[in-house]
């Protein structure tokens, strides 16, 4: 379901984030688009359909992680941070996943899934996140597991989709699979 809003393709190339009003009802997702702010628009629409059935969710760039995190952060001290907290990006979106849940964990805040769309950069998960999945064309970076890391990480080659790096995040089979991964995300720690 694209979005078709003529303001859309502006608020991406002014590197705004495309925000759901209100967060607090069922989770925190946030989808992060990757290079130059204006590729990964598959971030978009995902954010666009998941606010439609009710899930909290945040598209932005990925260049702004640290700040998706720091507010996640501020707001664990007063305990208004809706949990379960997912991140989905795509390409370097998808290298700022494991960074996110590396940075979370650290401070004792629980990321209940990570979605890699196609990452560039070999990552490396230490703690924070419970379930990491990349959906990948044979060539990308891969996901591994470190030192602290407890979680599970499954890797899923989607070229059978006949999918490439700049059109991955926006293919309908690719999306639904990672919409069925943050569903069930949210059903279990709701």
């Amino acid at each position: 379901m694209r979005n078709s809003s003529f303001l859309a393709p502006l608020l991406v190339a002014a590197g705004l984030f495309l925000l759901t009003p209100g967060f607090g009802s069922a989770a925190e997702v946030y989808l992060m688009r990757g290079g130059f702010d204006v590729f990964s628009l598959g971030m978009n629409d995902m954010a666009y359909q998941l606010r439609s059935e009710g899930i909290n969710a945040t598209a932005g760039s990925f260049a702004s992680w640290k700040g998706f995190a720091d507010d996640i952060i501020r707001r664990s001290k007063t305990k208004s941070v809706s949990y379960p907290v997912v991140f989905v990006g795509h390409s370097f979106g998808a290298d700022a996943g494991p960074d996110v849940a590396n940075y979370l964990g650290k401070n004792g805040i629980p990321v209940a899934l990570v979605i890699g769309f196609d990452a560039v950069s070999n990552k490396t998960l230490h703690w924070g996140a419970k379930q990491v999945v990349h959906y990948c064309t044979p060539t990308a970076a891969l996901y591994r597991a470190g030192a602290g890391f407890n979680g599970r990480i499954r890797t899923v080659n989607v070229a059978r989709f006949g999918v490439n790096h700049f059109s991955i995040d926006e293919n309908r089979q690719v999306q639904e699979l990672a919409m069925q991964d943050i569903r069930a995300a949210v059903r279990k720690n709701r």
